[in-house]
């Protein structure tokens, strides 16, 4: 099965990497750099986290939305496919695509309740060589006071927008990690993305199942 440890950890990095920065203002339509775009992306999930009482199915599409507008889900979906891509049908990796955002998305909404007050500081913002792209640093202090971890983002334009598309933790991308562990899955199980479509399916039906505390809301 899916490594569970290591989804987490790209998942909620990816996610709440960039999802916990300090609230300060009112998040704007248009960002005029990677760095803002960073920020806002932030300034609109603070207010989402900080308050328990919303209810799972509101969590779940307001993580939708910032998935959307923050990542590039369909480029992410196909890198970490990795070679089975080139095999699969259209349909298929259509099928993935859709399956992983769910997955993302049913994952983080269970885990936000674990949100204990991290923070955020943008520190540099580096262009690299692909002119459209710039990487991010950050670095995310725990609630807790513990040691800061850097954590860098790869931002690229996209027509008039900013998109994710990579999350390097201490300088280990997290995209990377979990097309590996995705390609190992499918090639350990006849060559298929169906496999790994089927693996993310069956995860899904236990993130999805009301808890006993949900069913008495």
């Amino acid at each position: 099965m899916i490594s569970r440890r290591l989804t987490l950890f790209f998942v909620g990095l990816v996610l709440t990497g960039t999802l916990i920065a300090p609230a300060s203002g009112i998040a704007q339509v248009s960002d005029k750099d990677p760095g803002a775009f960073v920020t806002r992306l932030g300034n609109r999930t603070i207010d989402f986290l900080s308050d328990p009482a919303t209810p799972r199915n509101l969590r779940e599409v307001r993580l939708r939305e910032l998935l959307r507008d923050g990542f590039a889900v369909e480029r992410i979906g196909r890198f970490v496919l990795g070679k089975h891509r080139r095999t699969a049908s259209k349909q298929s990796i259509d099928e993935f695509i859709d399956v992983f955002e769910d997955y993302i998305v049913a994952l983080y909404a269970k885990q936000f309740s674990h949100f204990s007050g991290e923070t955020f500081d943008v520190q540099q913002v580096v262009k690299t060589r692909r002119p459209q792209d710039s990487m991010v640093k950050t670095k995310i202090v725990p609630g807790s006071g513990g040691e800061a971890l850097r954590v860098d983002f790869q931002v690229r334009k996209l027509g008039d927008e900013f998109k994710i598309l990579d999350v390097r933790v201490e300088g280990v991308s997290m995209v990377l990690a979990q097309r590996d562990e995705f390609s190992s899955y499918i090639g350990n199980n006849g060559g298929k993305v169906e496999s790994l479509i089927a693996a993310l399916r069956k995860r899904l039906v236990g993130l999805t199942e009301p808890t006993a505390s949900a069913t008495k809301q």
